[in-house]
């Protein structure tokens, strides 16, 4: 692999490798302090195919690694323009019921009853466990979860319900049934679920984009609680610089219009906003230079993005691994 750096490209500066990237990645944001619960949105602009394909698969390995969560996310199959659709995609990779045992092996070591083993956490198992009576050990932990889940107003009000109701499901006390879980369940994946069967779980409304930004806040948050790794969700908008769409039988995915790809900007430009709420997210943006340099349809046709990541200031032999905007193995837009 050539080596770019200090390759004095003209015109803005140098581009890392994607290996040099990828490590510093691993190194900087994954290594601490994300996992310490910070945040970090970033975008990547990537010189060909080639150079993608690597860049995401050096960033699954990396989080691998480490033990976060990966999500890929691709313009061309999820509509990155509606934020119900970003957070779907993250929602249905969760092992939701893991999440909520672990939750509630934690609650019962915070009130001094620990349990015989990290897949046996119902009640009766713990009581019987630590000898103790199984109604009074049912009220401690529900009163522990509660004060966990519900009073921690960090978390989306209807995020904090979903969560405590599939901790009492594990709980296995007869609180919440197995309709009632599925339906919280359907809900956390944004799946189609009858209005009834949410009710029960006091959740009255959908996932949708007027909330789903603030879901996807509380998802990570607690996720990174429970089990001490965090998200990393790797997006690509490779797709949006495609502004005729091919002959039917060419098609494949999802394609956008002007006005869509603008929305999708303002997703991000949202989720970069939100940068301070989120707990434990590292979020990389692909682009490709085009989207750079496009007046209709790229960044530069979305101000309200493209200032909040352009580099203003730049060497133009060295470059700076720490910046909102990266460029790996490209020359870099003209200036105008």
């Amino acid at each position: 692999m050539t080596d770019l750096l200090g390759s004095g490209l003209p015109l803005g500066g140098a581009g890392l490798t994607t290996e040099q990237y990828v490590d510093f990645v691993a190194k900087e944001y994954l290594g601490d302090y994300v996992r310490s619960g910070g945040a970090a949105v970033r975008f990547v602009v990537v010189g060909n195919p080639e150079v993608g394909q690597r860049w995401h698969r050096g960033l699954a390995a990396a989080a691998d690694a480490d033990g976060y969560l990966y999500v890929g996310v691709d313009a061309a199959d999820t509509r990155v323009h509606m934020i119900d659709q970003v957070y779907a995609a993250v929602a249905r990779q969760v092992d939701w019921m893991e999440l909520a045992r672990r939750a509630v092996a934690i609650a019962w070591e915070e009130i001094g009853l620990v349990a015989p083993a990290p897949d046996r956490v119902t009640v009766a198992a713990v009581a019987a466990h630590q000898e103790v009576d199984k109604r009074e050990a049912a009220r401690s932990v529900r009163r522990q979860l509660e004060e966990t889940l519900l009073r921690d107003t960090t978390l989306a009000r209807e995020f904090r319900l979903a969560a405590l109701r599939l901790c009492q499901a594990v709980l296995g006390t007869g609180d919440v049934g197995r309709e009632e879980r599925d339906a919280v369940l359907g809900w956390l994946r944004v799946e189609p679920v009858p209005p009834r069967s949410l009710r029960a779980a006091s959740i009255y409304t959908k996932v949708g984009r007027h909330n789903a930004r603030s879901i996807l806040v509380a998802l990570a948050a607690w996720r990174a609680r429970v089990l001490g790794t965090g998200l990393v969700l790797d997006i690509d908008l490779s797709r949006l610089a495609i502004g005729r769409r091919p002959p039917v039988e060419e098609r494949a995915g999802t394609y956008y219009t002007k006005a869509a790809a603008m929305d999708a900007y303002e997703v991000l430009r949202q989720l970069v906003d939100a940068t301070d709420q989120l707990r434990g997210v590292f979020a990389a943006v692909t682009v490709v230079p085009e989207l750079l340099t496009d007046d209709v349809r790229g960044l530069p046709a979305y101000l309200a993005l493209q200032l909040r990541i352009v580099d203003e200031v730049r060497d133009r032999r060295r470059p700076n691994p720490f910046a909102a905007l990266v460029r790996l193995e490209t020359r870099l837009e003209a200036v105008r």
